[in-house]
């Protein structure tokens, strides 16, 4: 296993307040896989990656429990110089928005060069040349050119296979992608989808997808792991969690999705909202929007089921339905 999360707990400190980011999530991320961590804005994915990379802000924040296995190495037992040798080499990231990740007053060459000489012995002339190698890799059109250019000058989406570039310039075992096609429009997003399934393939590395978007999910995912208010609620490849979702959030998430049959129609939308961390609800956090709900969902946390084939949702109830049927 190249990544191994265990019960991760990532909770902030505010006003007397604990809001609880991360509750308790498990993922785990194969060597040449694509893992999909899908889930609304507020449930805790971007957190719970953001600890894998070592950048949770303490305080106010605070790893409360859980494990991170890299290569069999837990990275929280690391220390900030031990985290730096493999933030950016072993593991990369690519963020939401590369306009405020790209510094406006160097040149795109500049950076990436930065990027590959940060982490490798190389002169400046091979990390030129590996800069314009990559720039190739990722889509841009005449590279050499575009290496003397300012962000400014590029378009959001070759703002966004420049960061790519940047997050593949050592050669990462894993990429994290953190909703890196949410500002684009759907044209580009698709570029980007096809380049992200390209390079997987051409240098059999491990992504993990952050979406909130399932439809994009389809395009890339192997597994996928829908996460709701900072705890999993199913895991499943591709082809169960659409096919047959167990949890009534995952139910619910499909069901908002455009569809021809749907048109003309309004679309279906999830009742409420994802709960504060700091004031979840007693029982299940899902309980004040199910449809599903019974009494015993407001009083006892769910455990994690089996429904088959390692498909796991965290509903008892539709356990038991489906498994009386």
């Amino acid at each position: 296993m190249l990544l191994s999360v265990e019960n991760l707990k990532v909770f902030f400190h505010s006003d007397g307040a604990v809001s609880r980011a991360v509750d308790g999530v498990s993922y785990e991320i194969r060597k040449g896989e694509t893992v999909c961590l899908v889930g609304e804005s507020g449930c805790g994915k971007t957190v719970s990656v953001l600890a894998i990379l070592g950048l949770i802000p303490q305080p106010p924040g605070e790893i409360s429990g859980g494990k991170i296995f890299f290569k069999g190495k837990n990275l929280l037992d690391l220390d900030e110089e031990e985290f730096q040798k493999i933030r950016g080499k072993e593991i990369s990231m690519i963020f939401q928005e590369p306009m405020t990740s790209l510094n406006p007053v160097f040149t795109i060459g500049d950076q990436i060069e930065e990027a590959i000489t940060t982490h490798d012995t190389v002169e400046g002339a091979e990390a030129h040349r590996r800069t314009i190698e990559l720039l190739a890799d990722v889509g841009i059109a005449s590279p050499e050119e575009r290496t003397k250019d300012y962000p400014h000058n590029l378009s959001g989406g070759q703002r966004q296979r420049v960061m790519i570039a940047m997050a593949l310039a050592c050669k990462p075992d894993l990429v994290i992608a953190d909703e890196p096609t949410t500002a684009l429009d759907v044209t580009i997003q698709d570029q980007i989808l096809h380049l992200f399934r390209e390079l997987k393939e051409k240098r059999h590395m491990a992504l993990l997808y952050i979406t909130h978007n399932l439809g994009v999910v389809a395009e890339i995912a192997d597994r996928i792991y829908v996460m709701y208010a900072g705890i999993i609620a199913e895991v499943g490849s591709v082809e169960q969690i659409f096919r047959n979702p167990h949890h009534p959030y995952t139910m619910g998430l499909l069901a908002s999705l455009p569809s021809r049959a749907k048109k003309g129609q309004s679309l279906y939308s999830i009742p409420g909202a994802v709960p504060d961390p700091a004031y979840k609800p007693q029982g299940c956090p899902f309980n004040p929007r199910c449809p599903h709900v019974q009494e015993s969902c407001r009083r006892t946390f769910p455990e994690m089921c089996d429904f088959e084939d390692h498909h796991f949702a965290r509903c008892p109830i539709i356990f038991q339905q489906r498994k009386g049927s």
